[in-house]
């Protein structure tokens, strides 16, 4: 069996490769990243195979793999961006700072876009993860009728919704760590603060979505989420997102959250044989 593992800066995913379809199997197990060295302890059976993204460093990649090895006496083959140019084009510069859970999120997403209607007929994508930073990236489909890949177009980083929170609180005086409620004009620090961060990550999604309207002349984006930050923010986006289609008379569309694209996107390569390189010691 093969095992995939989402490395992230707060928390990791693992789950199971689906041997049959190929697909990651649900749910995936979520881990605090300092529970990753135990990782055996919450698995019913040993990998043969163990295939992962880390953005936490070399450091902790180091740690995961010789647990991995000293557990199972499997070695974790890591991937980024050297993996996937068959599926998705990627203009990045240079192709590798893009990182690797960035990458492998999208090549997730078009295992969801597949089926799309809306994508077949020309709409761009937009995922947007809310973790310990919030990355809004777009994908435009290949055009109609052309031999061509789908193309990344490019994205945001900026501090998620929590690190936001605590940057406040632990870089001014009068500040407090938030927890209050969204309002249009709040009137206490609580629900000013909650209520700007959510305002600032929603805008940031509007403007992108925006953008990638008026590229595909006219076509409003599918909008994907994904994140532990989401439920902070999910409100004011969903109300943001129904405002800007009621003024301009569309539809309204739903917001799809995806659990981890991440992993989808690592099953992907692994059912298309293509892990991009052969170091699987090095994250």
């Amino acid at each position: 069996m093969m095992l995939l593992i989402d490395v992230g800066n707060t928390r990791s995913k693992a789950a199971w490769l689906d041997p049959v379809t190929l697909t990651r199997q649900s749910p995936a197990l979520t881990l605090e990243d300092s529970h990753l060295a135990n990782l055996a302890h919450y698995l019913p059976q040993p990998p043969t195979h163990i295939l992962g993204s880390n953005v936490a460093g070399p450091a902790a990649g180091q740690r995961l793999n010789q647990a991995c090895l000293a557990t199972w006496g499997v070695s974790v083959h890591w991937c980024d961006t050297r993996a996937g140019h068959t599926l998705l084009s990627n203009p990045y510069t240079p192709p590798g700072r893009l990182g690797s859970d960035r990458w492998l999120g999208l090549l997730g997403l078009l295992q969801h876009l597949q089926a799309d209607p809306a994508w077949q007929n020309g709409h761009p994508a937009l995922l947007a993860s809310f973790g310990t930073a919030t990355t809004i990236d777009t994908l435009m489909p290949p055009p109609a009728q052309v031999d061509c890949l789908p193309a990344f177009l490019g994205g945001l980083i900026f501090p998620g919704p929590s690190l936001m929170l605590h940057s406040l609180a632990q870089g001014t005086a009068q500040l407090p760590l938030a927890a209050g409620h969204l309002a249009d004009f709040p009137q206490n620090t609580h629900d000013a603060i909650s209520s700007g961060v959510a305002a600032a990550q929603a805008g940031a999604l509007m403007r992108q979505w925006q953008l990638a309207r008026d590229l595909a002349h006219g076509r409003p984006p599918i909008v994907f989420i994904s994140g532990g930050g989401w439920p902070m923010v999910a409100d004011e986006v969903r109300a943001r997102l129904a405002f800007i289609q009621h003024r301009l008379s569309l539809p309204p569309s739903p917001v799809h959250v995806l659990d981890s694209p991440v992993l989808d996107g690592l099953a992907l390569l692994a059912s298309q044989g293509d892990t991009g390189h052969d170091a699987p010691d090095t994250p």
